[in-house]
């Protein structure tokens, strides 16, 4: 049986999902990351290309700090979550809030999508997946490719959600 937070546990119990079967966990973000580090790079560049170590300094010192606090904190909060299975369904959790606890009953069916870029059709670049699951109310959840293994939690959902 898979741990899970108490908050977690409270909101399946009220939906009755039943036993954790697999955790997914989401890795940092690639733009996050970048936001975070950018002043940094910046300073430095600043620092050795125009000799203004002050300016450099006033950026490490006050601009630098706010951003990289903020970058971890989000990034605790997206690494603590992740989606959980349970046996009667799965739940989203971001942090100690869990915007989706959805039973496998509510699933009408799962999608699983991915494009590959290409630069002149020879050097891939880019890839980018998502998976979608469509609700029987009309609602549709979505996950990006912040998600470890995408593509294996969107046959492990799709298989679960089938009727047996």
């Amino acid at each position: 049986m898979i741990p899970t937070p108490p908050h977690l546990q409270a909101k399946a119990a009220e939906h009755d999902l039943g036993d954790c079967l697999r955790r997914y966990r989401r890795r940092p973000g690639v733009i996050g990351t970048f936001f975070a580090f950018a002043p940094l790079a910046g300073a430095l560049a600043l620092g050795i290309r125009e000799g203004d170590l002050t300016g450099a300094l006033a950026i490490v010192l006050f601009v630098w700090p706010p951003l990289f606090l903020w970058w971890c904190v989000s990034t605790r909060k997206r690494l603590d979550g992740g989606l959980y299975v349970f046996t009667g369904g799965f739940a989203e959790v971001y942090g100690t809030k869990v915007p989706h606890a959805i039973t496998w009953a509510e699933v009408r069916s799962v999608r699983y999508e991915s494009t590959e870029y290409w630069f002149n059709y020879v050097v891939p670049f880019a890839y980018a997946a998502k998976c979608a699951i469509e609700l029987r109310d009309g609602g549709v959840i979505e996950f990006d490719g912040t998600y470890r293994t995408l593509q294996r939690l969107a046959e492990d959902l799709h298989a679960r959600s089938e009727p047996s």
